[in-house]
C-alpha cells in the first residue's frame, strides 16, 4: 500500500485560510474604529466566527499530530479513539464557525438593504440554517449509544444505519451551500438601491459578492466530499472534507469584511446629509414664524429709510392695516401653530421615507434587534 500522508497539506490550507480571514477582520475592525464608527452586532458575529474557526484548526493540528491525514493502517490502534473524538470537536466547530459566518454576512446585509421581503428572505436565511446545521452538529454526537461509541469504533454498543448521519449532513450542507448563493446574490440589490456612484464602492461589493460565490462553491464541493465519513479509511478520506470547510467560513468571513469596508464610507455620509437637511429645515421654520409686519420692520430698519407717506390719512391708514393684521394674526395663532405642527410633521414623514443613506443610523436602537 502507497505511504500518503496529508497531514502537513491539510495544515498548511487550513492556517493560510485563518490566516487571511484574520487580516480582512482586523483591518475591518480598525478601520471602523480610525472612522469613529461603533461595532455592530455583525463585527461581533464575525470575530466570534473567525475565534471558532481558529479554534478548529487548533484541534486539527492536534489530530494531525496524531495520525489524520494517513491512512488508517498507518495508525496506531491507540490513537483512533483519539483522532474520532478531535474529529467531533472539529466538526461541531466548523459547523458553528460556517452558521455564525453566514450570520454575520445577513446581519451587514439587513443594514444595508431596504425592502420588507429581503428582510423576511434574510431573517428566514438566518434561522433556518442555526436550525439545520446545529442540528447536525447534535447528530454528530448522539448517533450511537452510548455516545463514547461516535468517537471509539472498538467500543460495544449500538449506532444508527450507517448511512442516516452522511445523508442529513448532505442535506443540511446543500442548504448551507443553497443559503450561500442567495447571500452571494443579494448584494446586487445595493448597486440599485444605494445608488452608488463612487468607484471604490462599485468594485468592493463586486469582490464581497466573488468572494462570496466562491465560498458558496467550496461549500457545494464539501457536500461531495461527504461521504468520505462512512470510509473505513475516515482518517484519510475526510481530509478534503476539512479544506471545504475551513474554506467555507473562512470565505465568508472575507467576503463579510469586504462588503462591511465597501459600505463603511457611506455609513459616514448619513451624518453630514441629516444634520444639513435638519439645519435646512430649522431655517425655513424660522423664516416662517417671522410675521409679515415685523418682516416689514425689519426690512425697513436695516434699509434705514421708509418710504415718505403722501399724507398723514394715508399714514393713519397704514397704521390701521398694521393692527388690523396684527389682531387677525394673534387671532388666528392657534390656526397657524396647527400649521405649522401639520408640516412639521409632513416634514418629518418625508424625512422617514427617505431612504436610509440619507439619514444617520439609529446605533441605540439596532442592539435591540436581536434581542
Amino acid at each position: 500500500m502507497e505511504s500518503e500522508n496529508r497531514g502537513s497539506e491539510i495544515l498548511a490550507i487550513t492556517w493560510t485560510l485563518a490566516g487571511l480571514a484574520a487580516v480582512s477582520l482586523v483591518v475591518r475592525i480598525v478601520w471602523k474604529l480610525r472612522s469613529k464608527k461603533k461595532l455592530w452586532w455583525d463585527d461581533h458575529i464575525c470575530s466570534l466566527s473567525w475565534f471558532v474557526l481558529k479554534t478548529s484548526i487548533f484541534i486539527v493540528t492536534i489530530a494531525t499530530s496524531k495520525g489524520l491525514g494517513e491512512h488508517v493502517q498507518a495508525i496506531p490502534e491507540d490513537n483512533l479513539p483519539a483522532i474520532g473524538l478531535l474529529g467531533n470537536f472539529i466538526g461541531t466547530l466548523s459547523i458553528l464557525a460556517s452558521v455564525w459566518s453566514k450570520t454575520s454576512f445577513a446581519l451587514t446585509l439587513l443594514r444595508l438593504l431596504s425592502g420588507r421581503w429581503t428582510k423576511d428572505l434574510l431573517w428566514l436565511g438566518v434561522a433556518t440554517i442555526h436550525v439545520f446545521l446545529i442540528v447536525n452538529a447534535l447528530f454528530m454526537w448522539i448517533r450511537c449509544s452510548p455516545a463514547a461509541k461516535t468517537w471509539d469504533a472498538y467500543m460495544e454498543g449500538t449506532c444508527w444505519d450507517n448511512q442516516v448521519y452522511p445523508q442529513y449532513a448532505m442535506f443540511a450542507a446543500g442548504y448551507s451551500a443553497a443559503v450561500d448563493f442567495i447571500l452571494a446574490l443579494l448584494p446586487l440589490a445595493l448597486f440599485y438601491q444605494l445608488q452608488m456612484l463612487h468607484r471604490k464602492e462599485n468594485v468592493g461589493v463586486s469582490l464581497a459578492i466573488i468572494v462570496a460565490l466562491v465560498s458558496a462553491a467550496t461549500a457545494t464541493m464539501k457536500t461531495t466530499v461527504i461521504s468520505g465519513l462512512t470510509s473505513s479509511d475516515f482518517t484519510f478520506t475526510t481530509a478534503p472534507l476539512i479544506y471545504y470547510a475551513t474554506a467555507e467560513s473562512a470565505l465568508t468571513i472575507i467576503a463579510a469584511c469586504i462588503l462591511s469596508l465597501a459600505t463603511l464610507s457611506r455609513n459616514t455620509r448619513p451624518e453630514n446629509s441629516a444634520s444639513d437637511n435638519k439645519s435646512l429645515e430649522n431655517q425655513s421654520q424660522t423664516s416662517e414664524n417671522i410675521p409679515l409686519g415685523a418682516a416689514s420692520a425689519s426690512a425697513t430698519a436695516s434699509g434705514g429709510q421708509s418710504a415718505p407717506s403722501s399724507s398723514s390719512g394715508q399714514g393713519q391708514e397704514n397704521n390701521s392695516g398694521v393692527v388690523r393684521d396684527a389682531v387677525v394674526e394673534e387671532g388666528g395663532g392657534g390656526k397657524g401653530k396647527r400649521e405649522q405642527s401639520g408640516g412639521q410633521e409632513e416634514r418629518e414623514r418625508e424625512r422617514r421615507n427617505r431612504c436610509w443613506y440619507k439619514l444617520s443610523p439609529d446605533t441605540n436602537a439596532w442592539p435591540g434587534v436581536l434581542m
